[in-house]
């Protein structure tokens, strides 16, 4: 018969000194004795890794075995940063310690990775919580072990200067120094007693004055006082008896999941991220071996497919887990991106690889999308994912709000199109937690579905930087799986959670439209370089990919030839959406991580691009005609510049401009290069919808004219008043031939139409990420100096337009070029900027002649509506928002739209719209935005509301055509047009391409962007077999849709997203 052991209640009751008895005991009795011996290791040697960041990728494990390692000790440091040392470990571990629990004890400051001989990875080795490995938990004599270290000369966060683990750039020279590389003891029994000490002194502490409080302390206490008496066996069973009382029916429950995020790159290089992932994995595999009853979530297929190509042993490992449930592939996504600025196309695409790898790898698809940290959520990700098959969303970034605590942690979250997803925020507002009593109670306690959802999901284990979970952070749960006082801990995997929570769902909130983060709002403007990348290659993959389905369906080129072509497109894809990391493409990460991403697009740029001239050969033939073609489903006509790289031009004439904005050639820098020429050749052409047209430079409508310091073009006028800085008025005709003036101050802020502004930029804290609301009150004219007189470049009948140069700050320098061009409602802005400041923001203001209560942002295959005022904490928190390729303020009868080609951060408060063009943080990189920059932005007055004066196209044509050097081509008269066209200008062609498993097959990706419902026709350039609907994945969904004349109709309801599957026949 078992005895029972009670906790008996200490002689006096002075609260204080009791817990301060147990702590102290705990820490200097327990904790500082769970090695009972250690013996340091004498045989260390080194051999280092020629080489700085990602030369570890040049060897593999065999190729380190063949090098010429020389002896080496403790108190020796290693380094510069970012270098790799590999360590040769040989020691003999004695015979008395047989029947032992034996670990390696490691410590270097830096991060390591441990390897056996024979190249299997068994952890990481991490300063602060995994710095040591267990040999065996009962050791049988046996010969000399081996191991070998691989050291990473940086931190779990990078290497900042100072080394106090603060977002800072990096020391590009710092050591780190051996401390410890021992065999030790370990006492299995003392750990048990510390582990369940520590829990019931924490449970004392916060408890306080209840009788849980006293309970807890009472039990600790008379553990204590076993211990001293040498009754170990005695003070473990009154803790397990504490433990053991169970909780209510009622208790809220925790669904607790392992966890790791690793940033894909942020204060360190992607390289090092390839080894973080095999360091943190590999630890988890050793802890799911050890506990059968936990299971690890881990996100991003990039991920795996690096463990996949750098690890390939044990990749075998990962996928056996994979297989087994207990290491669960979450979130369905390529990597977790930033939530705002990525194209809806590039969303899709993001799960389009990240499903099809996780499928194909592993045989499963995910069900939920998994973003804990990132920057914001656009109000159409509700739709992208339910149109890849996800319904669910867990995030919890949110919890960072400056202003406005989020209502709920479990609701409906509703999208522009009425899509409705089942959303998760854990209570415990952290994604990496370490399982204390505080911690846990703070997750009961801060949920806002009380009485709606009574249970969380709760994600333990070391994150950002990787580690995941610990021995001890699991120790701590199992303590407290089902203890009065504490929520219920169910060691869970996703699926068991999401599970229990739709059990719930009827009873959930929904939040509509966006989930706004109030915080991080300068990531839509940090990092302009990337962010200009990344809007250029989300344009030249649409086209590239509508090419390659031309050129295959007119038969010009063979199966064989486009598939490998494809699978190049494929490579870059995967490329682009690397960069479009949520700490990449917001800029919130080092310099070495940004040269990286450049080079990443430089290479995807050159060869892409080399893709587009290919095809274009491919289809057009070898001819003389001179050709143009337009990437866009309907007729463009409009002045386009072009300046050839070799060959074909546009011809000299009448009807042909010649134009020098500068006698500096832009085209020498790399972001020059693809934007508009210095000088150039201008035309008005007309091309036809969704292919080729041959090109005869057309005489314009309305010419542009210049006299008397007035540009016109008969839709408007733009007049240059005669001062220092070129103040400007415009003026739009209407239909009826009446002027209405654009700009209008009448609010009196002092602010001029399209002047540049300089505002103050210091963040309290997270530099690169924030744009802080004071800012809005230190805002002031550049201190202007060596300010150039404005010159008239060009006066018609086709360009016209002026530039002015000026010093200002910190040795920066800029000449903005100001554009009309014949026939068009827009004035265009072209500036070049040599930036040099420190914590300042350039912003380019225009007051409105408007009022509205609203402005309208475009986002993914949408737009949505944001308050121009402050009238709540919710509308006030919204000073800085993020937009794609325009925005819009209108009121009934007129309205005015500012378009970009590569900005993301937008203000309209009252009649002022603003836009953000470099911000200059200097952590965590230094020389941010140091650098020039090419930045071109229109501004549209328009009659009617913006869906009548056709906005969104007018910014497809300005990203397309407008802000880029048009390439001329030429070849044979015959030649594919009308390829894919819509019927109704509401709805867009989002892509175009070839279906990746289905043969003979293209898939068209539509969406409907006015925010209305219409049916229209789809017609194709081309002989249609079937027409079917399909998921973003290309998986066939519904019934086929009767075809006509290779066209067909679809109806769309307000931002409706719809893919389709269209068999055709390949000419011959």
């Amino acid at each position: 018969m078992s005895s029972t052991i009670k906790a008996e209640a200490p002689i006096f009751k002075n609260r204080i000194t009791t817990l301060g008895r147990i702590n102290k005991f705990k820490n200097e009795n327990l904790e500082a004795k769970l090695y009972t011996e250690i013996r340091p290791i004498k045989d260390i040697e080194v051999w280092s890794l020629p080489g700085g960041s990602g030369a570890w990728q040049k060897y593999t494990f065999e190729s380190v075995l063949d090098q010429e390692f020389l002896a080496t000790e403790i108190g020796k440091s290693f380094g510069p940063t970012w270098t790799t040392h590999w360590f040769k470990i040989t020691f003999n571990i004695p015979e008395e310690w047989e029947g032992k629990e034996v670990h390696f004890q490691w410590y270097s400051g830096s991060e390591a990775t441990l390897w056996d001989p024979t190249g299997r990875i068994l952890q990481g080795l991490t300063p602060g919580f995994r710095e040591e490995y267990v040999i065996s938990k009962k050791y049988i004599i046996g010969p000399p072990i081996t191991y070998y270290v691989e050291m990473a000369c940086n931190t779990l966060f990078g290497a900042g200067v100072g080394g106090d683990g603060s977002i800072a750039p990096p020391d590009e020279n710092r050591y780190f120094t051996l401390e410890r590389v021992n065999i030790a003891i370990f006492d299995q029994s003392l750990y048990k007693l510390h582990t369940d000490m520590e829990m019931l002194w924490q449970m004392a502490d916060i408890f306080s004055d209840t009788h849980i409080g006293y309970q807890a302390m009472f039990a600790a206490n008379e553990m204590v006082n076993k211990i001293i008496f040498g009754k170990n066996d005695d003070a473990g069973k009154v803790a397990d008896e504490f433990f053991a009382e169970g909780n209510g029916a009622k208790v809220h429950t925790l669904y607790s999941i392992g966890h790791c995020h690793i940033d894909s790159a942020w204060l360190w290089p992607y390289n090092e991220t390839i080894r973080k992932c095999a360091r943190s994995w590999a630890a988890q595999i050793s802890l799911l071996n050890e506990y059968n009853e936990i299971y690890f979530a881990c996100s991003q297929a990039a991920q795996f497919d690096w463990m996949k190509i750098y690890y390939p042993d044990f990749y075998k490992e990962l996928k056996k887990a994979v297989g087994e449930n207990r290491f669960v592939p979450v979130g369905g996504a390529w990597v977790e991106m930033d939530g705002n600025m990525p194209s809806g196309e590039a969303f899709i695409r993001q799960f389009f690889y990240g499903q099809r790898f996780f499928q194909q790898e592993f045989g499963i698809l995910c069900k939920e999308f998994w973003l804990p940290d990132t920057f914001g959520y656009s109000a159409q990700i509700p739709q992208i994912i339910k149109h890849v098959g996800i319904h669910r969303l867990m995030t919890q970034k949110l919890s960072w709000n400056q202003v406005n605590k989020m209502p709920n942690h479990s609701f409906h979250w509703e999208g522009i199109d009425g899509s409705s997803v089942l959303v998760h925020f854990p209570p415990a507002d952290t994604y990496n937690g370490d399982s204390n009593i505080r911690q846990l109670l703070f997750t009961q306690n801060n949920s806002q579905d009380k009485g709606r959802a009574n249970a969380g999901m709760y994600l333990y284990g070391h994150g950002d930087g990787g580690g995941g979970p610990t021995r001890t952070i699991i120790e701590r749960l199992l303590r407290v799986k089902d203890v009065d006082g504490i929520p219920k801990i169910v060691m869970s995997s996703p699926e068991q959670f999401w599970e229990r929570l739709e059990l719930e769902e009827r009873k959930l909130y929904k939040w509509v439209g966006e989930l706004f983060l109030e915080f991080h709002n300068g990531t839509y403007t940090s990092q302009a370089k990337i962010k200009w990348y990344n809007r250029k290659c989300e344009f030249l993959f649409r086209e590239v990919e509508l090419l390659l389905a031309i050129a295959y369906t007119t038969g010009k080129v063979s199966k064989d030839t486009v598939q490998a072509d494809i699978a190049i497109v494929d490579k870059y894809w995967k490329d682009f959406m690397l960069n479009q990391f949520h700490d990449v493409l917001p800029g919130s990460c080092i310099e070495l991580v940004v040269i990286d991403a450049w080079k990443l697009y430089e290479e995807l740029f050159t060869n892409v691009m080399s893709l587009r001239r290919n095809y274009h050969s491919h289809i057009l033939g070898s001819g003389t005609v001179l050709i143009g073609f337009n990437p866009l489903p309907w007729q463009v006509q409009s002045v386009l510049f072009n300046k050839p790289d070799i060959g074909t031009g546009f011809p000299s004439g009448p009807n042909v401009q010649d134009v020098i904005l500068d006698a500096e050639s832009f085209d020498d820098s790399i972001e020059g290069r693809y934007l508009i020429p210095s000088s150039f050749k201008a035309a008005v052409v007309k091309l036809d919808p969704s292919g080729y047209s041959s090109l005869t430079p057309l005489p314009p409508a309305s010419p542009v004219s210049y006299t008397d310091g007035e540009f016109r073009n008969g839709v408007l006028r733009l007049k240059l008043e005669n001062t220092e800085l070129p103040n400007e008025e415009l003026f739009f005709t209407k239909k009826n031939g009446q002027e209405d003036l654009v700009f209008n101050d009448f609010e009196n802020t002092g602010t001029k139409g399209g002047m540049l502004y300089i505002y103050d930029d210091v963040p309290l804290f997270w530099d690169a990420w924030d744009i802080a609301d004071y800012h809005m009150e230190t805002k002031h004219l550049p201190n202007y100096q060596n300010i150039g007189k404005i010159e008239i470049f060009a006066e018609g009948p086709i360009v016209g337009g002026y530039k002015w140069k000026a010093d200002f700050g910190n040795g920066s320098s800029l000449t903005r070029y100001t554009i009309i061009r014949a026939d068009s409602p827009m004035i265009e802005y072209f500036l070049v900027v040599d930036w040099k400041e420190k914590h300042k923001l350039l912003k380019v203001e225009f007051p409105i002649n408007v009022l509205s209560r609203e402005a309208t942002y475009e986002i993914q295959y949408g737009h949505i509506k944001r308050p121009t005022h402050a009238s709540t904490s919710w509308d006030w928190a919204k000073y800085e928002v993020c937009g794609h390729k325009w925005v819009d303020i209108s009121q009934a009868e007129k309205g005015f739209t500012l378009i970009t080609e590569s900005k993301y951060g937008f203000c309209v408060r009252g009649n002022i719209v603003k836009l953000s063009l470099l911000k200059a943080p200097k952590n965590p990189d230094a020389n941010c935005d140091i650098h020039k920059h090419y930045i071109h932005y229109a501004i549209l007055p328009h009659e009617g509301a913006f869906q009548e004066a056709e906005v969104i196209r007018r910014a497809y044509e300005f990203n397309y055509f407008g802000a880029n050097n048009f390439p001329l081509l030429s070849g044979l008269s015959e030649f594919p047009t009308n390829w894919v066209t819509v019927e109704h200008p509401a709805v867009i062609v989002g892509a175009f391409k070839l279906a990746h498993d289905i043969s003979d097959t293209a898939v068209v990706r539509l969406y409907e962007s006015h925010g209305g419902s219409v049916l229209t026709t789809v017609r194709l350039g081309f002989k249609v077999i079937k027409v079917q609907p399909c998921n973003g994945l290309e998986t066939p969904e519904g019934d086929e849709i009767p075809v006509s004349d290779n066209s067909f109709q679809v109806s769309f309801t307000p931002f409706k997203l719809q893919s389709f599957l269209i068999g055709f026949e390949v000419a011959n």
